[in-house]
Order: C-alpha cells, then sequence, then structure tokens
C-alpha cells in the first residue's frame, strides 16, 4: 500500500488526530478493491483483495489502520 500519509504536516495530526475512515468495498471487471476515504484529510486508498471472505476484509482494513496509527492518528472505522 502507497504510504504517502509520510509527507503531512505535524500540524494536520494535531488538528486531526482522531479521524474516522469511511470502508468500502468496489469491483472492477469482477476483482474486488477494499476502498477507504478518511473524513478529516480526505486520504484515499485503493487496495486489490483476492477475494471477499471475512479474514481477507479484516486483514486489509487492519493495513489501513495501521498505516494511520504509524504516522500518528487513532482511526476508527464506520
Amino acid at each position: 500500500m502507497l504510504n504517502s500519509l509520510d509527507n503531512l504536516p505535524n500540524e494536520l495530526i494535531k488538528e486531526h488526530g482522531n479521524i474516522t475512515i469511511a470502508i468500502e468495498l468496489m469491483y472492477m471487471n469482477v476483482i474486488p478493491f477494499m476502498m477507504t476515504m478518511s473524513q478529516a484529510i480526505h486520504f484515499c486508498t485503493a487496495e486489490m483483495i483476492e477475494n471477499e471472505t471475512k479474514l481477507m476484509i479484516i486483514k486489509s482494513i487492519q493495513q489501513t489502520i495501521d498505516t494511520y496509527h504509524g504516522r500518528g492518528f487513532k482511526a476508527n472505522t464506520f
């Protein structure tokens, strides 16, 4: 997953430290993708996933949350 969160100014993290992430599955030519977008900073991710199993979806969500946590955000999902 591309991690462009590293380029964010620290002021943005201080102001929007607690973020909410919207999550949705999208399909392109029957290929599933996990799509996410944070409310406060409007950072989007797209990740192709192997299948739509519960385990694969949870793994993808956790990777996204870990990306935010690694940069100092506290992430919630809806």
